[in-house]
């Protein structure tokens, strides 16, 4: 909640900015957008928490047929933003996201299988073939970021699980030239690779001037002036450093160590799990969130290339909010389970 919070103060603030350029009609237009995306995540959370395991287990594979569909829906009749065919428009919603639905539905998928399954077992391929498919119906969007890490919630989780390394590398070894093929179809993939280079993108060069003109202690909220049409995305995917601009060190160490809270208690919550299916659900719920986090992290401070993952909970944007509550709902009902007595 308190990281919700924060997401709302920098959403007015980046509305406010809009609302000057002339972007945006009115200055409180994307803070009235994630107070709605709050709301509705929030009824995913409690919907999430108190659903039976046992049903959400019987509805994992529903699940990632209906996310497959959804994919493949955007990609043939979503009316293309960016060049890109991510989007699907909704009445009253504006638009959704359906590869944000697939992070939640990998992981239920998985944690069904792997529970149902010893890992170290034939039926590696038959965890590997689906979850492959989803995430080539997300490269095709195309959404380079997205796929990587899907793949890597499900190798961390089959991992977990006991699955062989040498089988992990060998999918890892047939999946790359498909992303490298991707990475030379789409221009802005490239440009982004070239940070193994040594170069950094604009994006990236105007992060750190924000992170190192908000010193210890920030200039203040709504001060920043990195977010005035320097810094791209400065709602989204770089609000990290819009924070540290205006809250200085201290603002990102508020903001890292709940990450941090949310990512101890997670694992916690899993060791407590009653059953493999339980513990590799909260497990994977917590790596979502926990994953995403310190992707952000790196990418906003130049330590990893650009992947155009948000900052769960803070940055603008519908479909992941909605996503991240959800997946704390998840290992919140996890816990209550735990806690039930026997």
């Amino acid at each position: 909640m308190v990281l919700i919070g924060i997401g709302l103060v920098f959403s007015y603030s980046a509305g406010a900015w809009a609302a000057q350029a002339g972007v945006a009609d009115d200055p409180a237009y994307y803070l009235k957008r994630q107070i709605v995306s709050a709301l509705v995540g929030l009824v995913a959370l409690v919907v999430a928490a108190h659903v039976p395991l046992e049903r959400l287990r019987r509805a994992a594979p529903t699940l990632l047929v209906i996310t497959a569909g959804l994919l493949l829906t955007a990609l043939l009749f979503a009316p293309s933003v960016h060049n890109t065919q991510r989007w699907l428009p909704l009445p009253f919603f504006g638009r959704v996201q359906p590869s944000e639905l697939a992070k939640l539905a990998v992981v239920l998928f998985l944690a069904r299988a792997l529970a149902e399954r010893n890992a170290r077992e034939e039926s590696f391929w038959r965890l590997a073939l689906p979850v492959g498919g989803l995430c080539l119906l997300v490269l095709l969007a195309p959404d380079f970021g997205t796929t990587v890490f899907l793949l890597a919630v499900a190798a961390t989780m089959m991992l977990v699980a006991g699955a062989r390394i040498g089988r992990l590398l060998i999918a890892g070894a047939a999946t790359l030239p498909l992303l490298l093929l991707a990475a030379t179809r789409f221009p802005y993939v490239i440009e982004r690779l070239r940070f193994f280079r040594g170069e950094s993108s604009y994006q990236v060069k105007q992060a750190l001037l924000a992170l190192g003109a908000g010193g210890w202690l920030g200039n203040g909220l709504g001060a920043g002036r990195q977010k005035l049409g320097f810094l791209p995305a400065s709602h989204n995917d770089f609000i990290l450093p819009v924070v540290g601009e205006e809250m200085g060190f201290l603002g990102i160490l508020i903001v890292a160590v709940l990450f941090m809270w949310i990512i101890v208690h997670g694992v916690r919550v899993a060791q407590s799990a009653r059953d493999p299916f339980a513990f590799q659900l909260a497990l994977g719920a917590t790596f979502v969130i926990g994953f995403q986090a310190a992707l952000n992290f790196a990418v906003a401070t130049g330590a990893a290339p650009t992947k155009g993952l948000s900052l769960p909970f803070v940055s603008s944007g519908g479909s992941n909010l909605v996503v991240v509550m959800a997946a704390v709902g998840l290992v919140a009902n996890v816990g209550r389970a735990a806690e039930e007595p026997s």
